[in-house]
């Protein structure tokens, strides 16, 4: 059946759509000869088989009448590679307007593509951890990036028992078997501390965010207590508040308390950024009164005027390392366990100087 519409008072004519791929059955048959020509016509082979000239061009005019497409799925398969990357967010969730999971992904892209892979992004977190398995061990990508899984992730257990190239993204194995990529931060956190002693920071405060989706807020604020007091400095537990419930407190009592922090490291940059609005709003100025630390490099949109401090993580490294250590695994140039660390920066903005005189 043809579909027709019209144009400047022209009709023109649109193939209709097929319920289904045509088959190569279908070319043969429509070529006048057998499946086993049409393939090897369709494969490249015609040349080395003897077949002629004129069957050749049967076979490729009847392929394009039919739109007939190889099924690359099944071709990849019987050769062994499929050359699809499969990418799976363990949070099982993804929020609109997400810049850290926006770069990173189009980083995987990027990176999977320089190699000759095509990306899965896998987006249906309704399924049970068993039927995922089988998803995304179904064949139909030769490996899978599995991005911040937590250490008691149903799908861990059955991964590391699976024959499937496997490298975790920010997580490592417990158990030592599934390889990683992650960025540094201890020397993210170290860094910040470093910085704060240096410019005389010594009332010093952490912002997190609290529950599963934020999973990386209390162990950063715990590396930040544990190398401030290696360096003869404190972060108190008390200091170490909740944005949503205690951020407003913690800018008031800035204005009203003699011995208020005089620096705040957000557990991400979007804390920071939302910190920053609040300052803004309030009227403490930044960073002559108060100096804001982030984490990931990230400029969120915002409001403020200011470039937070931020301790930078290279996402496009991120992505290509892990991207090159699954590539190793599925072509079997190694079979070790690797656990990769991307180097960190502070980067500090125009939010980080030197700690109030008064303080």
């Amino acid at each position: 059946m043809m579909l027709k519409y019209f144009s400047k008072g022209k009709a023109m004519s649109l193939p209709s759509r097929r319920r289904t791929r045509a088959t190569l059955d279908e070319v043969a048959k429509r070529a006048g000869v057998s499946r086993t020509t049409a393939s090897l016509v369709l494969s490249g082979k015609a040349a080395t088989h003897r077949i002629s000239e004129e069957t050749h061009q049967r076979v490729k005019e009847a392929a394009q009448e039919l739109d007939y497409s190889p099924n690359l799925l099944v071709r990849s398969m019987q050769r062994g590679r499929t050359h699809i990357l499969s990418f799976f967010n363990a949070f099982r969730l993804r929020t609109e307007n997400d810049l850290y999971m926006d770069r990173l992904s189009t980083a995987i892209e990027r990176a999977a593509g320089k190699l000759g892979y095509d990306v899965l992004v896998h987006c249906d977190f309704s399924r049970p951890p068993e039927e995922t398995y089988r998803f995304l061990n179904g064949g139909r990508a030769d490996g899978l990036l599995l991005f911040a899984p937590l250490p008691d992730d149903p799908l861990l257990p059955l991964l590391r028992r699976s024959r499937l190239p496997v490298v975790l993204i920010n997580a490592r194995d417990s158990e030592g078997v599934l390889p990683s990529v992650r960025d540094d931060v201890h020397s993210g956190m170290r860094q910040v501390a470093e910085a704060l002693v240096a410019l005389g920071h010594r009332h010093i405060a952490a912002m997190i965010e609290e529950g599963n989706d934020f999973r990386d807020a209390i162990p950063r604020a715990r590396l930040l207590q544990q190398y401030l007091r290696t360096l003869g400095s404190d972060l108190p537990d008390q200091r170490v508040f909740s944005y949503w419930s205690e951020g407003q407190r913690v800018l008031e009592h800035l204005l009203h308390e003699p011995q208020s922090p005089t620096a705040i490291f957000c557990w991400r940059d979007w804390l920071a950024y939302r910190l920053l609005e609040d300052c803004d709003r309030f009227g403490i100025e930044v960073p002559a009164k108060l100096s804001v630390i982030g984490y990931d490099g990230l400029h969120w949109p915002a409001t403020t005027r200011h470039i937070a401090a931020s301790v930078y993580v290279d996402l496009d490294a991120l992505a290509e390392s892990a991207v090159r250590l699954l590539h190793q695994y599925i072509t079997g140039e190694r079979d070790d366990y690797a656990d990769v660390t991307i180097p960190v920066q502070l980067r500090y903005g125009t939010t980080l100087d030197v700690a109030p005189a008064s303080s």
